[in-house]
């Protein structure tokens, strides 16, 4: 390709590798703004929802409730069937998140994160096994969407069959959903930190710990990364012709 008195020459390789890179470097920027936006969200509704009552769980008119609303749920702990969150970190240390599935009088499943607990003393192999109270009781929280990874590699994993507590990383609802015989609502109520029957857990810290305007940061960053590399790109494959 002519332009004046340069020629514009790509490889065809590298021509792929720049549109890659590009592409991912946008993508990520777009998340972080999504993340942004959605924490922007997260800290009004959770101040609205902290100075307002809580709603029982079976009156909200949806299947799915709207997000940052606090909420009551009754019904009964699953202890034998929890997840455990994957590669979470909680002042420095590594563990799980714990979502233990309390089963309401219609057969529902809702998602309860009951907080962090830490690694077991022999590492990844010896998962722990978070206790759960038993009989009908009533838990209250926040209600919030499932945690999203900046990039998802991949389509879900195959629902296992044998084995629990379940170890998953960034499931989508679908991925949760194939673990259970029966529904599971989409979304997760985070356990009041009052609530004794949760574990390590300051809700707060993990909103304020990086703010909106981080995100933004974040996402300017990325898009002068691409600008950055598509320049290169360019300089590098403008050629002047003699």
């Amino acid at each position: 390709m002519r332009l004046g008195r340069y020629r514009f020459t790509p490889p065809w390789w590298g021509v792929l590798v720049c549109v890659l890179v590009v592409a991912a470097m946008c993508g990520l920027g777009v998340w972080q703004i999504d993340r942004g936006e959605s924490k922007q969200r997260m800290l009004a509704q959770q101040d609205a929802a902290i100075k307002s009552p809580p709603t029982p769980f079976a009156e909200s008119a949806n299947s799915v409730p709207p997000y940052g609303h606090r909420y009551t749920v009754r019904g009964r702990m699953d202890a034998a069937h929890q997840i455990l969150f994957d590669n979470q970190v909680f002042k420095e240390r590594v563990g799980y998140g714990v979502w233990t599935p309390v089963i309401l009088a219609d057969g529902r499943r809702v998602l309860i994160d009951r907080g962090w607990v830490p690694v077991g003393r022999g590492g990844r192999s010896d998962l722990p096994t978070p206790d759960a109270p038993g009989g009908e009781l009533t838990v209250t929280g926040l209600w919030r969407d499932l945690p999203r990874p900046g990039l998802r590699l991949g389509g879900d994993a195959a629902c296992r069959t044998s084995g629990w507590p379940r170890v998953l990383n960034y499931p989508t609802i679908a991925s949760v959903r194939c673990q259970y015989d029966g529904p599971v609502v989409d979304g997760l109520l985070l356990l009041d930190e009052a609530d004794p029957r949760g574990f390590a857990r300051d809700w707060q810290v993990g909103l304020t710990r990086m703010p909106p305007v981080r995100h933004f940061g974040y996402a300017l960053q990325w898009f002068a990364m691409a600008v950055a590399v598509l320049t290169i790109f360019l300089i590098v494959n403008l050629k002047r012709t003699r």
